[in-house]
């Protein structure tokens, strides 16, 4: 009998095969003939089998690959897959990134968390494991002369990229152990970018000075309160390794 795997479960060992006769069978990865064939098992492989009938249903024996040079590729999942564990059931981890990721929003939790993968799409991650929410605190100027505070909440997470092994994948383990190298590509864009804004921001103050020489200790007064004030933005600081 000829076959194709519906469903297999690694972590339990066992899964389902659809057989051409259009019955399910289940099996075990023990029954393979060639052991080493268990770590090509997957979703949509296409297996050759013995059939047998049990009071609980059919079951397959003395299985084989119908095509033992087959090369296996991934599928993705078709959203950014979120877990304050390790892993997530089914999906097989390709590449653990170095990064660590930050998503923020002074609207609502939910709201963070679209940040976040908005943040993992930017640098080619389809799924945040080891995830924490916490919030802080930040403030503003008010409508009247008081500082109006209010709560920032924030989800961080590592970068990861997950697959599903398939017959019919589409993506290579190349494909998909890109996130470090975009990653520090893009950090190294915004400390770049911050680095000139801040050469930027000296020659302005310097011009200032200059201009204002004759009241050079009260200017310097004004910068060093204003620099104290509003700080620099520096953009990036959602992206760390």
């Amino acid at each position: 009998m000829i076959g194709t795997v519906t469903s297999y479960l690694s972590d339990k060992n066992y899964g389902f095969i659809k057989g051409e006769d259009g019955k399910d069978y289940f099996f075990h990865d023990s029954s393979l003939k060639d052991k080493k064939d268990i770590n090509k098992l997957c979703e949509d492989l296409i297996l050759e089998f013995e059939q047998k009938a049990t009071p609980k249903g059919y079951s397959a024996l003395n299985i084989s690959l119908l095509d033992n040079n087959i090369t296996l590729k991934y599928n993705l999942p078709d959203t950014v897959y979120i877990s304050k564990k390790d892993g997530i059931k089914g999906w097989e981890v390709i590449e653990e990134s170095d990064w660590i990721i930050t998503g923020t929003s002074s609207e609502s939790p939910d709201s963070a968390k679209e940040d976040l993968i908005n943040k993992a799409n930017l640098i080619g991650a389809n799924a945040i494991f080891y995830t924490n929410y916490y919030k802080t605190t930040g403030s503003e100027a008010g409508t009247g002369r008081g500082i109006h505070h209010f709560t920032i909440h924030n989800y961080v997470g590592r970068a990861m990229n997950i697959g599903k092994k398939s017959a019919n994948g589409k993506y290579s383990v190349q494909d998909l152990t890109t996130i470090n190298k975009q990653a520090s590509e893009l950090k190294d864009y915004y400390l770049n970018k911050n680095k000139k804004f801040r050469i930027y921001r000296m020659i302005f103050w310097l011009i200032v000075v200059l201009i204002f020489i004759k009241y050079f200790i009260f200017v310097v007064a004004i910068i060093i309160v204003v620099e104290l004030l509003f700080p620099m933005y520096k953009e990036g600081l959602w992206l760390e390794k």
